[in-house]
């Protein structure tokens, strides 16, 4: 289950629009505030330093 992790001590990163609102429409998304680009950060208890490290790296390949 996508939700597993929740409120677990991992922290998980999400896409909602494929994941937890992925059964919803586009226009049903849309009122909600799930737009196709919003990524959900849930924050466990990782090293802040480790977070951000892991955050810039994986955005750093999304411009390759």
């Amino acid at each position: 289950s996508i939700t597993a992790n929740l409120g677990d001590a991992k922290s998980t990163v999400t896409h909602p629009a494929t994941t937890t609102h992925g059964r919803l429409s586009p226009e049903q998304r849309a009122a909600a505030g799930i737009s196709d680009g919003l990524i959900r950060l849930a924050i466990g208890l990782e090293s802040v330093d480790d977070l951000q490290s892991d955050l810039d790296q994986g955005f750093a390949s999304l411009k390759d």
